[in-house]
């Protein structure tokens, strides 16, 4: 059992504090069995009904090698992602019960393996077939939308329907935010009732239609975890609300202008909401093209788009057809085509702007529009929902990504605000620069107006960067706390782009990195300079983790996908942030994989202990009855340095700092940890932290390194897990003099 203290997770049986270390498994589960984003075949046949994610993010038979993969590599929660497609995609009501019953197979893995879990219903601009991920298709055809024209209609750019898949621009899925689809969407799943009262089907509103069957699918796998036993508060922890949720149109000043904020990302083909409009029903008009550069999007030019008629929305037979085959009957007052103009928003026949400040205000009462208060009600109800099942879960709280949270009501208990925040500028240009941007606090009125605060807020070399993230998610922690409540902060997403272009480099770095290479990783099986410290990948990744530390967060990474392929990355809208891929074909759908006893680098020995964590603190080696890693995962050719780096699990009191100075061509690797004493609080059990021997050796190890490890107070003990990592016992008897507590680890 887990409890909350102010910002600090406390294990309850011996009130230590426990510090988050995970990764999110998986993108992989946005996915249907065998549908890659970029794979146009069998898309949409049947309102795409029949589809599987049994077996994502892995196959259950799998699953204990891909979590000792993990395990090794210091993790010890998971971000368990599943998706409402997955629990309701056969259509409303009806329930993936296999998916369901794989699901609590792969959680009771997890508990094996000592993982701790929060499930996080995962979307992505609404839907696969709006260009990301999430929920049924059958919510589109409830509302009368037509995924296969949304491409032509600039409805969505979506990767299986663009042109040339394998040229589909980075990042662009992002912007489907703002397009009509996904649009129309969030509107409706958030305040329908307020922006479409005409539309009711089977004698309830839209809204209520789409928000009941959201919480019956998240309330069906609760129960099934509930009825399960042994899962929650051991293992399941909670739930994540709903990820990156879109504000729709709600708040939009004007339909016939982008929203006011020159921050907001731009790229591609960007039509307003009005441009959406008329796009989706079929006419032709310009629209704004953008770029993406170093202080933000920037308009190009206008572009002239012509659908020839083809709309975005179903014609009266196909809804009538999508009506027969679900069991729905609508309103007299809801007629097929665009839902806005169908409420008097715009006129279709003069293609005009009817009412432009629609979305700006509440159109009953006047009142200027608040999506928050929308989310908030959402929030409510889904707590109670979930707490009418799993009591005690906690709700880790995420409103839309990179706003400031709204204030949540006090009433609301046991809450974890649950950010995301990425490095913006390395995420779309793909490469390591050497100056970056403060987005978060730009974007918070910092530097002030006006175009010289892009330049106030500018920051050039790579300390000036590393600072730069420090104090971002510094700000996005008070937030939370002030928002949100005094609760702890978990950064749910936060990683890098593998897809970096490789580092500049005089030709003294060349040479020193080809000898490294050959002298050292060639030694040690590195299948790939991207592991050499000078890679961009391992200087983006120390300085994202670096950023955590320094301001003691618990995260979880984005993310770990087995099948990264090399040519399409994270098989999904040509992402790839894998911390995994192999140096052979992707395990999804065929191993690769041999059996093996020896150990090398990136290469893991048969039944390693298994557990990262061990409520009752003994620590001991696994025993015959838990489970082994009978299969051997191939080398990881994306195996950043920086990633392997020493962790408090749990401490024997309040963290007070981490440092974690990373391995460079020309030192070791250093490690420094303080705590302070829990005044007045009773507290069982040693500091316990992972300790990875690539950089750190075993002090009884015959290695040539050596590590030093020296104490401020206490005594420490050694627990070898195994050739890859070990754990340091940190004891501090209560009678020592002093209230902070301070340990060093030196390579030398």
């Amino acid at each position: 059992m887990m409890d909350l203290d102010g910002p600090w997770f406390i294990e309850r049986a011996t009130n230590r504090t426990v510090l988050f270390r995970g990764v999110n498994v998986g993108g992989g589960a946005k996915l249907p069995v065998g549908i890659p984003s970029h794979v146009n075949d069998g898309y949409w046949i049947d309102h795409d009904r029949n589809i599987s994610m049994v077996g994502r993010p892995f196959p259950i038979e799998e699953a204990d090698d891909h979590l000792q993969r993990l395990v090794v590599l210091g993790f010890n929660l998971l971000r368990f992602l599943v998706t409402w497609e997955a629990i309701e995609h056969e259509g409303p009501g009806i329930y993936d019960q296999q998916y369901l019953e794989y699901v609590i197979q792969l959680l009771d893995k997890c508990k094996a393996f000592n993982l701790k879990v929060y499930i996080d219903p995962h979307q992505d601009a609404w839907s696969r077939h709006c260009g990301g991920s999430g929920h049924p298709g059958w919510t589109h055809s409830l509302v009368g939308l037509n995924p296969l024209n949304f491409q032509v209609t600039n409805a969505a750019i979506v990767h299986n329907l663009y042109p040339e898949p394998d040229q589909f621009p980075k990042m662009i899925w992002n912007t489907n935010y703002q397009r009509l689809a996904a649009s129309t969407m969030f509107t409706l799943f958030f305040a329908g009732k307020i922006y479409a009262p005409k539309c009711h089907v089977n004698g309830v509103h839209v809204q209520d239609y789409l928000q009941s069957h959201y919480f019956r699918a998240i309330e069906a796998l609760t129960n099934r975890i509930h009825q399960h036993g042994g899962l929650e508060d051991t293992t399941v922890l909670g739930y994540d609300t709903m990820n990156e949720p879109g504000q729709g149109y709600v708040g939009l000043l004007d339909i016939r202008n982008l929203r006011d904020n020159d921050l907001d990302f731009k790229k591609g083909l960007m039509p307003t909401a009005f441009q959406g409009m008329v796009l989706g029903s079929g006419y032709a008009t310009h629209v704004q093209n953008w770029k993406f550069t170093w202080s933000g999007p920037k308009k190009v030019e206008d572009v002239y788009v012509d659908p020839q008629g083809t709309s975005a929305w179903l014609s009266e037979p196909e809804l009538e057809a999508a009506d027969r085959s679900f069991g729905w009957t609508r309103s007299d007052a809801w007629s097929p085509g665009c839902i806005w103009a169908l409420h008097g928003v715009w006129d279709k026949e003069t293609q005009t702007v009817l009412q432009p400040h629609y979305f700006s205000m509440n159109p009953v009462t006047g009142e200027p529009a608040d999506y928050s208060q929308h989310w908030i009600q959402f929030l409510q109800s889904y707590a109670k929902m979930l707490r009418s099942i799993h009591r005690e879960a906690i709700i880790f709280v995420q409103p839309p990504t990179l706003e400031t949270p709204p204030k949540i009501p006090t009433s609301l208990p046991r809450l974890v605000y649950a950010p995301h925040w990425y490095d913006g500028l390395t995420l779309v240009k793909k490469k390591w620069c050497s100056y970056n941007v403060d987005v978060i606090n730009l974007s918070r009125g910092k530097y002030g107006t006006g175009p010289m605060r892009f330049l106030r807020a500018l920051r050039l070399g790579e300390k000036a960067i590393r600072q730069c993230f420090v104090d971002q998610l510094a700000t996005i922690q008070q937030e939370g706390w002030d928002n949100v409540g005094p609760y702890p902060c978990i950064l749910g997403e936060i990683g890098i782009p593998y897809d970096m272009e490789p580092a500049k480099s005089n030709a003294l770095q060349v040479l020193w990195g080809w000898i490294l290479f050959w002298c050292v990783y060639s030694e040690t099986g590195q299948a790939s300079v991207i592991g050499t410290p000078e890679a961009p990948q391992n200087k983006a990744m120390d300085a994202n983790l670096n950023a955590l530390e320094a301001n003691l967060l618990n995260y979880t990474l984005w993310h770990y996908v087995p099948d990264n392929d090399p040519i399409w990355g994270d098989r999904w809208d040509g992402e790839d942030l894998s911390i995994w891929q192999s140096e052979g074909p992707p395990s999804y759908g065929g191993s690769s994989r041999t059996l093996v006893d020896e150990v090398s680098h990136g290469k893991y020995k048969k039944n390693p202990d298994i557990s990262p964590w061990n409520d009752e603190s003994d620590l001991e080696s696994a025993s015959d009855d838990q489970p082994t890693a009978r299969l051997i995962p191939d080398t990881n050719v994306r195996d950043v340095i920086s990633l392997h780096r020493p962790h408090p699990w749990k401490v024997a009191g309040i963290p007070v700092s981490i440092q974690f100075i990373s391995p460079t061509n020309r030192h070791h690797a250093a490690y420094f940890f303080t705590y302070k004493r829990r005044e007045d609080e009773l507290v069982s059990g040693p500091t316990e932290i992972y300790v990875p021997t690539c950089h750190f050796a075993t002090p009884e190890s015959d290695d040539k390194k050596k590590t030093k490890i020296s104490l401020s107070h206490g005594y420490w003990e050694c627990k070898v897990i195994n050739d890859h990592y070990w754990i340091l016992l940190w004891w501090v008897d209560d009678k020592e003099a002093g209230s902070q507590f301070e340990l060093k680890l030196e390579c030398i």
